[in-house]
């Protein structure tokens, strides 16, 4: 018989353990299945940023102590771990010119440690009761009756287990999403694949920003771009890390000979010449509109797993706090699942009308020519913009800073005006990714 359950939560990331600890502490029967038998472990590339601007998602996220405060949704987790606090996000041409966002008062954005965010939140899982199941992955979710019926494959053997209800937390390349059919119903874009290392050792004169390199003079030619940025350590001894990332469309080239081609002998080697290697990830992700209805039944998929790319860490935790009260709603006698699906609509960025493509038109900057970039970024290497590390918000303040530098560039390359003008007005999310 069937091991049954009043919820099951697939997916051991940061949603998918927020959902079940808070379920659980509601009173439920929570099962967890994961694929890691290391939970805690990252193996895939992540910048692990917390957006400090207010209103991302809906919600206003703060640090106090070891605290990360959710003002709108009213609570907090614990994070006994390290910050770096991200003074500016920096994109610079291929001769080193630069757009800067800055904040005057406060930090654009704070890394964190992944490992030890997932950590506390794994040990907080525990403590709530609840069943976790590790190396153990989700073949195939279904509604039967008044129940659902997950397919699972231990190390042993394939079993059904059964719930009231599920959460869907596995991740942007979702094999719940992929049963249940949700993605015929989704455009798809292309895939991406990002390769990256983390080193220590870099010297680099902007020590507290978050980098990313445009151009194909970057590349050598290749499409796509690089992404710096400090993260902090695990203990405050430890030296200083930094995480160099490439990104392209799957198939384009040696991911890793092109990132050790920059660090080795690009524009910017001098930073690197006497880092070391710590560690090397990689990530491969599908890009799709995002789920309007992740309600099926009583599955309801969240975070990664209904976005287009990937929703924030702070936006996982959140969804995955929302979802769990509207399961122990449900079971109250409320549409609780309704709800969350309202909320979701009403709060993901990239549901709004239009938003990828204005996001993304910011973003594709990268694929006008190197001398372009080099004369955009020369206007504007001088000024500081205000802005954040947000990519819902940035590729606004990336073109009020070129439109405000419109007059002189119709004197000076008039014939860079229609390139720019059909970049931010025309351009498709295909020919911004580079896909």
């Amino acid at each position: 018989m069937a091991e049954r359950y009043d919820l099951i939560v697939i997916g051991g990331g940061p949603g998918g353990l927020m959902a079940a600890q808070t379920a659980a502490k509601g009173g439920l029967d929570v099962l967890l299945i994961e694929h890691k038998t290391n939970i805690a472990s990252v193996r895939r590339t992540c910048v692990a940023g917390l957006i400090t601007e207010p209103g991302c998602d809906g919600e206003t996220v703060t640090v106090e102590g070891d605290r990360i405060i959710f003002h709108r949704n009213d609570f907090s987790i614990k994070y006994s771990g390290l910050w770096k606090d991200i003074k500016g996000y920096y994109f610079v041409s291929p001769g080193g010119y630069r757009i800067r966002l800055e904040q005057e008062a406060t930090c654009v954005a704070r890394t964190f440690n992944k490992e030890v965010l997932l950590e506390d939140l794994l040990l907080e899982t525990e403590k709530s009761g609840v069943h976790i199941d590790r190396g153990t992955q989700a073949l195939k979710v279904q509604n039967v009756g008044d129940e659902v019926v997950v397919t699972i494959r231990t190390w042993e053997e394939d079993k059904e287990v059964k719930g009231r209800f599920v959460i869907a937390a596995d991740g942007v390349n979702s094999r719940t999403v992929e049963s249940l059919g949700l993605n015929k119903e989704r455009k798809f874009f292309g895939t991406m694949m990002a390769y990256s290392c983390v080193l220590e050792g870099v010297e680099t004169p902007y020590p507290d920003a978050i980098i990313a390199f445009l151009g194909r003079g970057q590349t050598e030619g290749c499409r796509g771009q690089f992404y710096f940025w400090p993260r902090p350590s695990r203990k405050p001894q430890d030296p200083p890390l930094w995480e160099i990332m490439y990104a392209q469309p799957m198939g384009l080239g040696d991911h890793k000979e092109i990132l050790n081609r920059f660090i080795k002998k690009g524009n910017f080697s001098s930073w690197f010449k006497h880092a070391q290697l710590v560690r090397k990830t990689s990530v491969v992700l599908n890009f799709r509109t995002p789920i309007q209805e992740p309600r099926v039944g009583n599955i309801l998929v969240i975070g990664d797993a209904a976005s287009f790319i990937e929703v924030y860490v702070q936006g996982a935790i959140m969804y995955g706090y929302r979802s769990a009260k509207a399961v122990l709603d449900e079971i109250k006698g409320k549409a609780g699942l309704d709800e969350y699906v309202d909320y979701w609509k009403g709060s993901y960025e990239y549901l709004k009308p239009g938003m990828i493509e204005q996001a993304l038109r910011g973003y594709g900057i990268q694929i006008l020519e190197d001398d372009d970039l080099n004369y955009l970024f020369g206007l504007t290497d001088s000024k500081s913009y205000k802005g954040y590390y947000n990519e819902f918000s940035f590729p606004g303040v990336i073109q009020q800073a070129i439109a405000a530098e419109m007059p002189r560039i119709a004197k000076e390359r008039p014939a860079l005006i229609q390139k720019i003008q059909n970049l931010f007005e025309k351009a498709t999310v295909e020919e911004t990714l580079l896909m």
